[in-house]
């Protein structure tokens, strides 16, 4: 059976980006009841990181064995300020804060997947491919630092690139996997982020084979970053479903969508019966 879940989008359409750990908690009852069987952890503010460790983590994990729920990854929304500007990409904070994130995850054992996203980079003084060169080296480094980290704790690290990062698209995702010389830095697939790049979203797949360790997928019409329903903008799911499955992937299939509080359970919903319908097919 398929493994369907949700992306924190669902928390944060719920409630807001200021989410708290109880209300994931109080969550996933629902979740369970409208057929999901995974969910992913966020944190989306530095400033929660300590009660999520202190307390919230295992609020949370209570909640998920009672309503038989696993946690699919960790997202590490925080740390996009990491990697957004010069300032930001020559501090270690993200360093000493990833220690944190393992904490945190260590209540969860199935949660296999810490996902670190590069926003879109906003620096006005690259000026010069010099300049651009040695911020990419300053990015490239830091990225190695959190990969040996999380290999060292026996989890695994992916990458989600926004529209705008530093390195580029899924080409410059793999142009930096060989620069580190990384065969296990994974991505998290966001079908939304991809598709306002103007990536061939149908080719993504085979070009990244097994380093495809999550998604993200919701739709848009491919000119704005959105977050829509699968189904309710212009991707083409049946071919890019098929293609996930013929390079192999056999991980979750986390829903993604940003909507109003009172949209959710019908938007996640119609979600979650569309992309079970879609698998069931194939």
């Amino acid at each position: 059976m398929h493994a369907i879940g949700v992306s924190p989008a669902y928390f944060i359409s719920r409630f807001t980006h200021r989410f708290t750990p109880d209300d994931v908690a109080d969550s996933l009852g629902e979740l369970a009841r409208q057929g999901f069987r995974m969910f992913q952890l966020e944190v989306f503010h530095r400033e929660n990181l300590d009660d999520w460790r202190a307390r919230g983590a295992a609020i949370v994990r209570r909640q998920s064995i009672a309503h038989g729920l696993q946690a699919s990854q960790f997202v590490a929304h925080f740390m996009l300020e990491d990697f957004a500007d010069r300032q930001n990409l020559i501090s270690n904070a993200s360093i000493e804060q990833m220690k944190v994130v393992l904490d945190i995850v260590d209540r969860f054992e199935e949660c296999r997947v810490i996902t670190v996203p590069l926003p879109a980079f906003e620096d006005r003084a690259v000026s010069s491919r010099e300049k651009y060169l040695f911020l990419f080296e300053r990015c490239a480094g830091k990225v190695s630092r959190l990969l040996s980290m999380v290999e060292d704790a026996g989890r695994r690290m992916a990458l989600e690139i926004l529209p705008g990062a530093i390195v580029g698209g899924i080409d410059g995702f793999l142009r930096l996997c060989e620069h580190l010389g990384s065969g296990t830095l994974g991505l998290n697939f966001d079908t939304g982020h991809a598709w306002a790049c103007k990536e061939n979203l149908y080719l993504v797949p085979a070009k990244l084979g097994s380093r495809i360790l999550g998604t993200h997928l919701c739709d848009n019409f491919g000119h704005e970053n959105l977050s829509l329903r699968p189904g309710a903008g212009s991707i083409d799911w049946p071919r890019l479903i098929a293609a996930l499955e013929a390079c192999g992937y056999k991980g979750p299939w986390d829903i993604e969508i940003i909507c109003e509080p009172e949209d959710t359970a019908i938007e996640y919903g119609t979600g979650c019966k569309f992309i079970e319908n879609l698998l069931n097919r194939s």
